[in-house]
Order: structure tokens, then C-alpha cells, then sequence
């Protein structure tokens, strides 16, 4: 008995469909990709029921004649491309000829459209994939096509969507997408006739961001370009410290497709670097423009995901575009308000359209071995002298006063925008990584004989990794070598360290180096490490400061290359400016 059997046409579209059409989000993007490709230049979308009852998406585009409305709802019937070469340079943001018949078959379908130079256009109507009439009708030129009651025959499908809410904002988001995507077209998205997304044509992705986020969101990210290789990168991203707790605000586009991209993520986290905190992430609007021929998009059924033919080349640009934004003074972290990281151009802070130096450039020694010791004569909130402004040879500059150090933590400073509060122990994490980083940039990463060398027992996983790690530590200023069974001899460490908790410090170090993942260099994983040893030896919480200690400290700090975030992208100052000081007195509305 023959089991094998060919399915009917309706099956096989029901089952194309379940690829294609997730939920009626990914309706939408089917229809507005194909609006795109037509050049339509305003695009509508009517909603209903977070799209389970209504979806309507019109366009100005160059519309079909009656035989190409026809034939579209064949399956694999696309203008898109002709012959399989075609496939490996897809200009287009459809291709696959699926979208019309898989949208048909789980929904009660209708398409209007016309042709400029045509004197009538054409109607079809469709239920679950069954073409019910085809008329002329009167239209304006371009296409609109409509499906109402998605999913009505397909129940198993309509019991996982989620709520109206969930569905519309799934809706809104995409909206939102491809609105930055393509800033010259004109997006609308109405839910009963509610506005949702109005976005009038932008000659620049600047002015398209500014009419969707508004101009305080703007204000927070900086421009990204970089050219080389073949590959240009652009877009925006967040200035240091404008971090959202999930990724749901890093959005990648290649040739103006939304996508998901391991590649261009990893180069994100890589350009940067040591400025994120761990679990936190940056608002960023990445374009990558390549050679459609270096990038396969028919690796996904919703063609979500790309894959690149030089991943490593992408990942590269995308990480030096994004250093290059961050480096140039508008990337530095502007005073905002109480909590927020102060974002400084070049060193410097806007406040009310004024710069003003707060920190100083020039530099004074801070002994490594300052970072472990107690000091005497501390300085405490009830301390209140001031410290003067400071002759750098080219006039005086004012940098305020330091007033005081409160919870042996926070050093207070005062300058003409308000309140300055540093992170006495962020800032010395900061000015201690950097000095580590340049000696080994040179290769002479100093170290220290113990009077004494330790032993520091591991686990069997953790031995085996750290032993095959042994070059990169002594590198790095530690002297290591094996001592029996899973247990490695300490014999040395680079001068900041104490020597107390090795097993600690070797584990931390055994996790960073695992936990950062294949997707970042080995470059990375190193200043990773670097990172979290230097954590250990900076100036702890309850160390006291002398007040000429702590203007030794900020001065050390402003001679860094990055003197704005701890090594884990913590903020090493926030700038409460007089404007909310007054707020919270009540002294202004």
C-alpha cells in the first residue's frame, strides 16, 4: 500500500503560509517589502484588532497590470528576479514570489491596484487562497491589498497569538523599522483610525529619528561612518552611559533590510568596548551597505537573519566605525541631569549652550601603591575647602571646587553648571586600566616577586583552561606555572595587586576569558580580563583621600584616554546641574 502522496495546493500553501505569516506582524512586513520594491513613495497601514481583523496596506507604487494581479497569487510568481544567478545579488527586499499566495491562504483577501498610465485598475477577492472575483475597478494608481479575519481557517494558529495589545505593538515596532530604514518614504499606521506613526518624508536619517523619537533622544547619539574594505557603515549610536537594559533598541540594517546579524552585533560590542556595562546596551541604528553579492539573505524563511560571504571583514568595520564615532568629541559622555552620566565634548561640558572646562588636563603622579594603603588627614563631607583654580600654563581655567569627600566614595566638586559627584573608586578602576594597557602595548607589563609564592588550587575545567592561558598572564605581569594536581604556583603579580584572594582573582579571570564568547577578538578578552583585575587593586569604597589626593586623582583621570567610565562602563561622574538642584527645592517649576 502506497503511503507517499502528493498534497493538494491548498495544504501546501496553508503550510507555506505557516512559514511566512508568523502572526500579523510578519503580514505587515511581507506587504510593506513589497510596497518598498513597487517605489512606493507613501505607505499606509490600517489596522484592526492588533491585526487579527483588518490589515490594509496602501501604496503610490508603480502598481500591476490585470495579468500580473493575476499571477501573483501563483506560488514563486515574483517581477523580483528571473534566473538562479539572480539569487546571489538580490537588490530587492523581496524575491521569493511567496508572500501574495501564503497571505491569501489563511485569510479573507482582496487586492486593488492600478497602473499609472492605466485607464482602470483591478480587483480580486480571495477566500483561504480561492480566487472568488476578478473586476475592473476604479483606483487610485499604485496597490492596496487588504486581508480581513487572518487566520479564520487555521484555528491552531490563531489560539498562539498573543493579546491585541502584544500583536499591535509588534505592528508599531516593525512600522518603526522600516520607517528608519527608508527615510525618504512616507509611513503611516493607524489602528482604528487611531495615528500610531506618522513619518513625513526625511531627507536624512537624523531628521526621520527626530520626528520619531524626538529631539532629546536625538541629542544622545552620535553619527556613524566608516568606509573601507567594501563595506560602508552609518547610522547612529548611543553616546556612553544612553544604555537600555535590553536589546530591544539595537537595530541593524543591511542594504535597508531590517535583520538580525551576528556578525555586525559582535563588532558593535566590540567597538565598544570596555564603555558598556555588562547586561546593558546601547541605543544604535546601524547601517551596513555591501555588495548584495557578498551577503546571502535567503538563509531565513522571514529572512530575519543574513549571513555574510567575509563575516569577519563586517564585523571589523562595523567595530571601527563605531570606535571612530565614540573617539570624536561629540561622542564623549553632556550634563543632562541628577543620575545621568555627564557627557562631555573633548573633555569638556555644555550647560545652557556654554563650555566650560570641569576637570583638569594636566597630569600628577598617583603611586600605584596609593591604592592599598590608609591615608591619614581624610578629607569628609564636613571638610569644605576649597580647591583653587589651577595655573596650567595657558591661563586659568576654572574647574570649581572640591568640597568634600561624602561616604569615603563620593567626591563632591562644584563648578559653574551645578554639582559634579565622582566615583572615587570608578575613577581610579579607570586611570589603573589604561596605565596596564599601555605597558602591555609595549610589552612590558611590570611585575612583582612575591616574598613568599602561593599556591592556588582550581577546579579540573578551570586548571586546564588557565594553564593553556600561562603565556597571556605573564604577559600581563603574573608568574605562573604549574604545582601538581590542579593547582597553578603564584610567584609574582603585577605591583597594583595584593596578593590576597588569588583563588578569587584566578577564577574571576577564568570566567572572563570563557564567558566572553567566540563572536570578540582575543584583543578583547584580554582587556576583559585586564578589567577585572584592575577592579581588585583601585581605590576600594571607605578608603579615605586627602583632599590633595583626591585632586590628584581627577587629574590623573582627565589624562585618560576614556575618563568617563569605569572599565565596565560604569559612570565615573555625573554632573546634577543648578536647574534641578533648584527643582528639588522647589525654587523653580
Amino acid at each position: 500500500m502506497n503511503r507517499i502522496r502528493i498534497l493538494t495546493e491548498a495544504v501546501a500553501n496553508k503550510i507555506a503560509a505557516g512559514e511566512v505569516v508568523e502572526r500579523p506582524a510578519s503580514a505587515c512586513k511581507e506587504l510593506i517589502e513589497n510596497s518598498i520594491d513597487a517605489g512606493g513613495a507613501h505607505i499606509r497601514i490600517d489596522v484592526r484588532g492588533g491585526g487579527r481583523t483588518l490589515i490594509r496596506v496602501t501604496d503610490n507604487g508603480c502598481g500591476m497590470s490585470r495579468d500580473d494581479a493575476l499571477l501573483c497569487f501563483e506560488r514563486h510568481a515574483t517581477s523580483k528576479i528571473k534566473t538562479a544567478v539572480d539569487i546571489e545579488e538580490i537588490r530587492t527586499l523581496g524575491f521569493r514570489g511567496e508572500a501574495i499566495p501564503s497571505l491569501a491562504a489563511v485569510s479573507r483577501f482582496r487586492l486593488l491596484t492600478r497602473e499609472p498610465n492605466a485607464l482602470e485598475g483591478t480587483e480580486i477577492e480571495a477566500d483561504g487562497g480561492k480566487i472568488r472575483s476578478v473586476r475592473a475597478a476604479g483606483c487610485p494608481a499604485g496597490t492596496q491589498i487588504e486581508m480581513r479575519q487572518l487566520f479564520f481557517n487555521v484555528p491552531a494558529r490563531k489560539k498562539f497569538l498573543k493579546s491585541e495589545q502584544t500583536e499591535l505593538a509588534r505592528i508599531h515596532q516593525l512600522g518603526i523599522l522600516y520607517a528608519l530604514a527608508h527615510p525618504r518614504i512616507q509611513f503611516s499606521l493607524r489602528h482604528h483610525e487611531r495615528v500610531l506613526l506618522e513619518a513625513p518624508p526625511a531627507e536624512k536619517l537624523r531628521e526621520r529619528v527626530r520626528s520619531l523619537f524626538g529631539g532629546e533622544i536625538l541629542s544622545q547619539l552620535v553619527p556613524v561612518e566608516h568606509e573601507g574594505h567594501g563595506i560602508r557603515v552609518v547610522g547612529l549610536t548611543a553616546k556612553p552611559g544612553f544604555v537600555r537594559s535590553n536589546r530591544r533598541e539595537v537595530h541593524f540594517f543591511v542594504n535597508q533590510r531590517p535583520v538580525e546579524s551576528r556578525a555586525v552585533y559582535y563588532g558593535l560590542l566590540e567597538g565598544y568596548h570596555n564603555a558598556l556595562m555588562k547586561g546593558k546596551f546601547p541605543v544604535t541604528l546601524l547601517f551596513v551597505e555591501i555588495d548584495p553579492a557578498g551577503v546571502d539573505v535567503n538563509i531565513h524563511p522571514a529572512k530575519r537573519e543574513v549571513r555574510f560571504r567575509d563575516e569577519a571583514s563586517v564585523q571589523a568595520g562595523v567595530a571601527q566605525a563605531v570606535r571612530e564615532a565614540l573617539g570624536k568629541g561629540e561622542g564623549r559622555p553632556v550634563a543632562v541631569s541628577a543620575g545621568t552620566p555627564i557627557l562631555m565634548p573633548d573633555r569638556s561640558y555644555v550647560s545652557t549652550g556654554v563650555q566650560e572646562e570641569v576637570l583638569v588636563r594636566e597630569s600628577l603622579s598617583l603611586s600605584l601603591d596609593s591604592a592599598t594603603r590608609r591615608h591619614g588627614d581624610t578629607a569628609t563631607a564636613a571638610q569644605t575647602g576649597p580647591m583653587a583654580a589651577l595655573d596650567l600654563g595657558h591661563g586659568t581655567l576654572d574647574i570649581g571646587v572640591i568640597h568634600g569627600i561624602v561616604g569615603r566614595l563620593y567626591i563632591l566638586a562644584e563648578n559653574r553648571g551645578g554639582l559634579v559627584i565622582i566615583d572615587q573608586h570608578a575613577a581610579h578602576e579607570r586611570i589603573l586600566y589604561e596605565r596596564l594597557l599601555d605597558q602591555l602595548a609595549k610589552k612590558a607589563a611590570p611585575s612583582q616577586k612575591l616574598l613568599a609564592a602561593r599556591s592556588v588550587e582550581l577546579t579540573p575545567a578551570d586548571f586546564q583552561f588557565l594553564k593553556e592561558q600561562i603565556p597571556l598572564l605573564e604577559r600581563m605581569g603574573f608568574g605562573v606555572s604549574e604545582f601538581g594536581k590542579n593547582a597553578l604556583m603564584v610567584d609574582a603579580l603585577p605591583p597594583h595587586l595584593p596578593p590576597e584572594n588569588l583563588g578569587s582573582l584566578f577564577r574571576c579571570i577564568a570566567d572572563a576569558l570563557q564567558d566572553a564568547g567566540r563572536g570578540v577578538n582575543r584583543e578583547r578578552f584580554r582587556e576583559d580580563v585586564i578589567a577585572k583585575t584592575v577592579c581588585r587593586a583601585a581605590v576600594k569604597a571607605n578608603d579615605p583621600l586627602k583632599i590633595k589626593e583626591a585632586e590628584s586623582l581627577l587629574r590623573d583621570l582627565l589624562e585618560c584616554r576614556q575618563p568617563y567610565c569605569c572599565p565596565h562602563g560604569r559612570p565615573t561622574m555625573i554632573q546634577i546641574t543648578k536647574e534641578e538642584l533648584e527643582k528639588k527645592f522647589g525654587r523653580r517649576a
